[in-house]
C-alpha cells in the first residue's frame, strides 16, 4: 500500500493571502515614542520611528488595496495617517535643529 502526496514546497514563497491592517497599525502606533523619545540617542528618532514608519505605510497601503472594506481598511487608514504624522513630525523636528 502505498500513499502518493502532492508535493508542495517547504515554503511558500507566493504572496500572502492575508493583508495585515492590524499589524500596520501597531507598526504605526510604535513609531510615535519611537521619533520622539529617541531623540537623545544618535540620530534621534531617525533610525528608530523612521523605519517602523514606513514599513506601517507600507504595510496600510498593501492592506487597503487588498480589502474592499470594513473594520480592516478604516484601520489601515488610521495607520497611514499616523505613520505619516510621525515621519512629518521626524522631519520638522529635524528641521528645527538644523536652523537653530
Amino acid at each position: 500500500m502505498s500513499t502518493t502526496h502532492a508535493a508542495r514546497p517547504a515554503v511558500d514563497l507566493g504572496r500572502p493571502t492575508v493583508a495585515r491592517p492590524g499589524l500596520a497599525l501597531v507598526l504605526a502606533l510604535l513609531s510615535i515614542p519611537g521619533s520622539t523619545v529617541a531623540w537623545d540617542l544618535p540620530l534621534g528618532g531617525l533610525w528608530i520611528g523612521l523605519p517602523l514608519g514606513v514599513a506601517a505605510i507600507v504595510l496600510g497601503v498593501r492592506a487597503r488595496r487588498d480589502l474592499r472594506g470594513g473594520k480592516g481598511r478604516a484601520m489601515a487608514t488610521v495607520a497611514i495617517v499616523l505613520a505619516a504624522l510621525a515621519i512629518a513630525q521626524m522631519v520638522v523636528y529635524s528641521a528645527v535643529l538644523a536652523l537653530s
